[in-house]
């Protein structure tokens, strides 16, 4: 989380290095990993925008994939249906071809019948033969005999006829209604055949926008592990030549307070001189912690409100005042005496290094992050923090993590 620019920690070494009389530290940027940082989440937004047009690209081949499978299904189910329809139009034709043969049997034996009439009728009065048939009779009983034959006869051949004709009608009206029904059914199948070929074309289109999108995630990947390299080397070139500011700061401040101690001995000693002839001890005015020398904390609070440095400062108050944003702290605490390791302790403070993962989160790649440890157990850590990205920006805020002994600890 950031307290100040990056440039307030290497003020804070300029203000240490002043105070010593000593030449200030040289600034450093973080303009460098913060512009990688920022290409990254760019970059990270951009592939989660090619995830989800290649999601919808893949519903789409999807569907298309289906529509085209129900149309083959379609094609062949109206195949099926032309080729029993065709085979009824053969039978039917079949049929119709017998009637006609009926037809033309039927002719023959009326002609075998007035071939026969006209053997009996004899010589021709009226030239047609059934009548001549009746007019040749013998007798009265032979005139009403022939003449029923007549009759039935007749009747006889029209009835044969007329049922032949009719079934024959009947047989070529069917044989018309599956030639119609074919001609559709063949129509049918020649649209959903051409729905095929634009669902096809669709669905060539499709894989080809989803495989364009596959190339892009792909370099997008690619210019991400780049990205990443350049801020990890941003970063790592950054953390060196802040960490040569500050050990420039913490020699400076080391051999100040030398000359100040050495300074107020020899003061000490003359005064006692003067004084009385008794020896002085002279005694160290720093707070000390597990036998080492550092700084007392400033008073008052100097961090902006809301912000993870300003909360640790106010249930810290021996921190510094001027240890720039949260990952520059244990530099700053180390070059003011404090001891700095990686073994987590009730009361101190944790420190979260640019971009160094908070558990579930990660600290500002920029500025880092500080806490205030509550609770060790094992090698999980306990803190309360504040910060503006948390409902209570002013603390505390309370979180447990493991791998304690991967970050940094400052000591009272």
């Amino acid at each position: 989380m950031k307290a100040h620019q990056l440039l307030t920690g290497i003020l804070a070494a300029g203000f240490i290095l002043a105070s010593a009389g000593a030449v200030g530290a040289t600034p450093v940027s973080a303009s460098a990993s913060s512009d990688a940082q920022n290409a990254i989440t760019a970059n990270k937004t951009k592939t989660e925008l090619l995830l989800d047009q290649i999601s919808t690209a893949n519903s789409k081949v999807i569907k298309l994939n289906n529509d085209i499978t129900a149309k083959n299904k379609s094609i062949t189910a109206t195949q099926d249906k032309i080729d029993d329809t065709t085979k009824t139009i053969t039978k039917l034709g079949g049929q119709i071809n017998e009637a006609k043969a009926e037809v033309k049997a039927r002719d023959n034996v009326m002609k075998k019948q007035l071939k026969s009439l006209q053997k009996q009728a004899g010589d021709s009065v009226t030239g047609n033969v059934y009548v001549d048939f009746v007019l040749n009779s013998q007798s009265l009983s032979d005139l009403v005999s022939r003449s029923f034959t007549v009759n039935k006869l007749n009747q006889a051949n029209k009835d044969a006829m007329d049922s032949v004709v009719s079934a024959k009608n009947k047989l070529a009206g069917l044989q018309k209604n599956q030639e119609d029904k074919k001609t559709s059914l063949v129509d049918s199948k020649d649209k959903l055949v051409s729905d095929k070929a634009n669902l096809v074309s669709l669905q060539k289109e499709a894989k080809a926008e989803q495989s364009a999108l596959n190339k892009k995630i792909k370099a997008n990947r690619s210019t991400l592990v780049k990205l990443q390299a350049t801020f990890a080397k941003a970063q790592a070139a950054e953390a060196a030549a802040y960490t040569k500011a500050l050990e420039q700061a913490q020699a400076a401040a080391r051999q100040a307070r030398l000359a100040k101690l050495a300074s107020t001995t020899v003061v000490t000693k003359k005064a006692a001189t003067v004084a009385t002839p008794t020896t002085t001890t002279t005694t160290n005015q720093n707070n000390s912690s597990n036998g080492a020398t550092h700084d007392a904390g400033d008073s008052g609070n100097s961090y902006a409100w809301g912000q993870c440095t300003w909360y640790v400062k106010s249930v810290a108050p021996w921190a510094g005042n001027m240890w720039g944003n949260g990952g520059q702290w244990g530099a700053s605490a180390q070059a003011a005496g404090f001891d700095v390791d990686h073994t987590p302790e009730v009361g101190s403070i944790i420190v979260f290094l640019p971009g160094q993962s908070v558990g579930n989160w990660t600290a500002d790649p920029s500025y880092g992050h500080v806490a205030y440890v509550t609770g060790v157990s094992g090698n999980s850590v306990t803190f309360n923090q504040g910060g503006m990205g948390f409902s209570n920006p002013a603390g505390p805020n309370t979180q447990t993590i493991s791998n304690a002994t991967s970050y940094t600890y400052i000591h009272h």
